[in-house]
């Protein structure tokens, strides 16, 4: 995934780059296997964002994730 792209995600969406981190964290230590702890993820991050993702953008990255299809389209749905 191009860093770039995430970089400036967070600095126009004036996102606070310590609760990325805390999420990159939870990442790290978090089965993404399991599409509970993916649902978690994903609310957290919106949370983060300050975006709001309706249940058919959640189950369009859930599936995206689970089926190892995870590409910089996800951006656009934010």
């Amino acid at each position: 995934m191009n860093i770039g792209k995430i970089l400036n995600f967070i600095a126009q969406n004036n996102i606070n780059p310590e609760d990325v981190f805390r999420l990159v964290e939870k990442i790290k230590s978090t089965n993404l296997k399991d599409e509970n702890n993916l649902r978690e993820i994903i609310h957290e991050a919106s949370k983060i964002a300050g975006k709001k993702i309706d249940k058919q953008k959640e189950d369009y990255i859930v599936k995206k994730i689970l089926s190892d299809e995870v590409s910089e389209d996800l951006f656009e749905l934010l």
